[in-house]
């Protein structure tokens, strides 16, 4: 467990695949992600043996508040490069009355802090389509825009553009007040 200050990060199992499935699958959240279709159960598990169980690139985790054994999110480092030290990081507070209580700021605090802290990371990167508002949370952060990618995604019918945005380990190293 990796704790924060209004949350912690837990280990994925098995008994959580049907919320994260859930989640994905709500239309709400779908057009944040790049995956377009419906998940099966079938494609959840396929994943957690691919990638959380077998694959040593993705650090993921379910989002519980602190002091409540309730998942509220889901969050990780992946596509992680060792040699580059490297990661993309996912999120989602897939409870809706979760949403606007900080819960994702601390979640994204605490993943960003045992990214740089625990695995040694040099970057963290994201990529966010532009109807998504967190991008402004990201940003606020400390994440910096590094560019915008033209009608990458094709949601509710029109082309929608994407924003990368990166933290560096220096960058952090200046937020959190560390002298080198």
């Amino acid at each position: 467990m990796i704790r924060g200050k209004k949350v912690s990060l837990h280990a994925v199992e098995k008994e959580h695949l049907p919320i994260l499935q859930n989640w994905r699958n709500d239309p709400e959240y779908r057009k944040y992600y790049r995956e377009y279709r419906e998940l099966t159960l079938s494609h959840k598990e396929n994943w957690y043996k691919n990638k959380i169980v077998d694959d040593d690139t993705w650090q993921f985790f379910v989002v519980k508040p602190n002091k409540e054994d309730v998942v509220i999110g889901s969050c990780g480092l992946i596509y992680i490069n060792w040699v580059h030290r490297t990661a993309e990081f996912s999120i989602t507070i897939g409870e809706q009355n979760c949403r606007g209580k900080g819960y994702g700021s601390d979640t994204l605090r605490t993943l960003i802090k045992y990214g740089f802290e625990e695995l040694n990371l040099n970057r963290i990167w994201c990529e966010v389509y532009d109807n998504n508002d967190a991008v402004e949370i990201y940003r606020h952060i400390g994440f910096k825009d590094e560019g915008r990618m033209r009608q990458t995604a094709y949601k509710n019918g029109k082309y929608i553009d994407s924003f990368l945005l990166s933290m560096l380990r220096e960058d952090y190293d200046q937020i959190k007040g560390v002298s080198k």
